[in-house]
């Protein structure tokens, strides 16, 4: 006997079949089918009827009738009957009424449609009083949807179930017989949007190439559980990359999914997947699994390009996201992310976290909030890949915030914030830290339509009980308890001059200077260990920031104006269409929060210190541009630009060019800490990324992104999507940066390659073209938002 081994196009067609893509919380839905692919399916235009079968009456005309008394009535010639939502055609008709049950027997050329179905065949029966139809030798078509066949006797039960006998089922358009299911029994269920199929076989065109006992397969919209679409793809990294995706319906607003993941070079991951919606919220949680990962083991052993790695025998990656409002005032919120160890997102991927993250935190928080106060209990850890740095990385457990608000004083608002912090970090040589923070400012505002000028006094007051350790260099400047008190004040006035252009005619345009004074003075704050402060960006809105630095342990003397001025251009509709903004920070005193600032306060004086621009150009419809830049005369020369040129004629149709730059100076400034060595070069990076259709049913996809500095590709795709109205494939590669090899001194490039097949007419087309473009390191953003 010849031995039989599955295919791949069998194992790809099963699970096509049973494949139930459905939608749940936050799933975008996408029409499966367009005009084109309708062209030729049955219509029904008419109102839809309601009510008891029984008391609707019955049309019925012929070229020729005959009455025999008492039940019976024969139509012949041209017969058309209507009743309710169905409508028949046949050759011959005949009615008849005896034992109270009213039956309809059609002869020869019956055509019969209804709300739900379109049927053909040369005998049927209808009874009249329960809605059940019988037509034998048929072939018929789905009403307003794809879904056509034929079938040796079907029935129309209960205006619900559609019955087949020895039937066949294709979602294919007429005269497209690419796909079919051909079964001993096939019953269409239109209120659950279902079909089942006993003992089916599946053809592509007249060739069968997979049987089963059983299949189910949905018809619309509604969530099934099942085993969705499988993912195949291809890495050098993990080799043949194959998940088959189980999807479980818990109830309308529970719904899981288990993916076991088989990695040809590393083992069995299973991913799972939990969502939940409920009265006060929503969230998601993850939990992916890997027992044993045998490149990962021996990579380790071998000390794989100098990499640190854990001594962990299993891979695992926890995720959690929840956001509740229990009721008007309170809330609570949950974001967090762990993995395993430092190579788990390069290795596995995740669909939570992108691969370049340097960092996962784990939040979460408890929150009030009325008219006059705002307050929240948090807990924020982090997991940073940094190997050197991971232990030294601050953590608050817990962050008590405070806000009061008082807008109840006449011309004037006051707000007072108020923080309690307690820093711990891995490390046991580390100090641990309580700060309490208090911060009351008092506005005062004057307004019109065409300006403001808005003044502000307060103070910040903050308290450190630093837990510092004996006999360690690294804090010998630290005090265990510090004291700050700082004033600050600051005024900040605009102004809007608007008018008509001539040059541009039916636009109008606005001139928007502003001009903002900041002073706080200064404060030693060498003997304050730096626990959550990071230098912030100078892009146009940064400039008009009170304080550099987010967080608190860092707060600079501040003696600064910072002037700007923004133009915008509106159509006769109002609609923005460009802008551009420029301005600078000019300093009166130097700015230092101790006498050893960072690189960029050692060079700087006074004067002007900061410029930067913005600009938005929608110079069509189909056209926007956008752009910024920042120059700093510290370090005399630009530390900050991007730039962005998107058309997109339509939904289906995009070509996006950017470009990104960052000084190396500005980066070392930015991020550093002790075990850092900082970049080699700047950062010069441009990119093209665009989808187009070639023709109706084929699209383009690619993107490629350029190192200019080190002369070499950082990460680009390729793929081609081929979707008619009956099935589709995708079919992509990519290859992007992914590591550097020590030993050559040469960049490390991941290949990837992906397939995907999907049959269409089951109410579940994904949106393909927006797949494709997240295919990268670097996913698709769009311009137009």
């Amino acid at each position: 006997m010849k031995k039989l081994t599955p295919s791949l196009i069998a194992l790809t067609v099963t699970f096509s079949l049973y494949s139930n893509l459905s939608y749940a919380i936050g799933l975008p839905k996408t029409d499966s089918s367009n005009s084109q692919c309708l062209s030729n399916v049955p219509k029904f235009n008419r109102p839809l009827v309601k009510g008891n079968i029984n008391f609707i009456p019955i049309n019925a005309e012929a070229n020729n009738f005959e009455a025999i008394y008492p039940h019976t009535a024969i139509y012949q010639g041209d017969v058309s009957i209507e009743q309710g939502n169905r409508s028949v055609r046949a050759d011959k008709v005949t009615i008849n009424s005896e034992n109270n049950n009213r039956i309809i027997t059609l002869n020869g050329n019956i055509d019969y449609q209804d709300n739900l179905i379109e049927m053909k065949g040369d005998y049927a029966t209808i009874n009249i009083d329960n809605n059940d139809t019988e037509i034998s030798s048929n072939e018929y078509h789905l009403v307003n949807r794809l879904g056509r066949g034929t079938a040796e006797k079907t029935k129309l039960d209960q205006n619900r179930y559609v019955v087949l006998k020895n039937g066949s089922f294709t979602s294919c358009p007429v005269e497209d017989n690419t796909w079919s299911i051909k079964g001993s029994t096939v019953i269409h269920d239109n209120e659950e949007q279902l079909l089942e199929a006993w003992n089916a076989v599946f053809r592509i065109g007249k060739v069968p190439v997979l049987y089963s006992p059983y299949i189910q397969l949905p018809t619309g919209n509604k969530r099934r559980s099942g085993l969705l679409m499988p993912n195949i793809s291809f890495t050098n990294k993990n080799g043949i990359d194959l998940s088959l995706p189980i999807y479980w319906n818990i109830a309308p607003n529970y719904d899981a999914t288990f993916k076991p993941r088989i990695l040809e070079k590393r083992g069995v991951q299973l991913k799972t997947e939990f969502r939940y919606l409920n009265e006060i919220g929503l969230g998601t949680v993850a939990f992916d699994w890997l027992q044993h990962d045998s490149k990962y083991d021996k990579d380790r052993r071998k000390g794989f390009n100098s990499n640190h790695y854990r001594n962990n025998q299993h891979r695992w990656l926890f995720y959690w996201k929840n956001d509740e409002l229990i009721n008007y005032n309170w809330r609570l919120k949950v974001d967090t992310t762990r993995v395993s160890d430092n190579n788990y997102l390069s290795d596995l991927d995740s669909d939570y976290i992108s691969s370049t993250a340097g960092y996962l935190s784990q939040l979460y928080q408890v929150g009030f909030n009325n008219e006059n106060w705002d307050i929240t209990l948090s807990q924020l850890n982090f997991q940073t890949f940094r190997v050197h740095s991971k232990d030294n990385l601050y953590q608050t457990e817990p962050q008590l915030d405070m806000t009061y608000y008082n807008y109840d004083l006449g011309p004037f608002k006051f707000k007072n914030h108020t923080q309690i912090t307690h820093f711990v970090s891995k490390s046991k040589r580390d100090p641990k830290t309580w700060r309490a923070h208090i911060e009351p400012t008092l506005n005062y505002t004057l307004t019109n339509p065409w300006s403001s000028l808005s003044t502000e006094v307060g103070f910040m007051a903050t308290h450190y009980n630093q837990d510092v350790p004996r006999n360690d260099y690294r804090y010998e400047e630290l005090d265990k308890t510090v004291n700050r008190f700082l004033p600050k004040l600051s005024i900040d006035g605009k102004i809007i001059f608007e008018r008509d252009t001539t040059l541009i005619k039916g636009y109008t345009q606005t001139l928007e200077p502003r001009i903002k004074y900041i002073y706080i003075p200064y404060r030693k704050q060498s003997n304050i260990l730096n626990y959550d402060s990071t230098l912030l960006q100078s892009d146009y809105i940064g400039l008009f920031r009170d304080q550099p630095y987010s967080g608190l342990d860092r707060i600079p003397s501040t003696n600064k104006i910072s002037t700007g001025v923004t133009t915008r251009f509106y159509d006769d509709d109002k609609v923005e269409r460009f802008n551009f903004s420029i301005g600078q920070t000019t300093y009166f005193t130097k700015s230092r929060t101790s006498e050893d600032n960072t690189e960029l306060d050692k060079n700087s004086d006074t004067g002007s210190i900061t410029w930067a621009a913005d600009n938005f150009w929608q110079i069509s419809d189909d056209v926007i541009f956008r752009g910024g830049i920042q120059y700093d005369t510290r370090l005399e020369t630009v530390s900050l630009a991007n730039t962005i040129l998107e058309y997109r004629p339509s939904s289906n149709k995009l070509v996006q060019m950017s470009y990104r730059y960052a000084n190396h100076n500005y980066i070392d400034t930015v991020d550093k800490n002790s075990f850092y060595n900082g970049y080699k070069q700047d950062i010069s990076q441009a990119g093209i990324m665009t989808t187009w259709p070639l023709s109706d049913t084929i699209t383009a996809v690619g993107s490629y992104y350029h190192d200019i500095k080190l002369g070499q590709m950082v990460d680009s795709f390729v793929g081609l999507h081929y979707s008619d109205c009956c099935w589709g494939v995708t079919v992509q590669y990519g290859r992007q940066l992914n590591d550097w090899d020590s030993i050559s001194h040469k960049s490390k490039y991941e290949n990837k390659f992906s397939i995907y097949f999907e049959l269409l007419g089951f109410e579940r087309k994904t949106d393909a073209k927006a797949k494709m473009l997240s295919f990268g390191k670097l996913p698709y953003v769009t311009a137009f938002e």
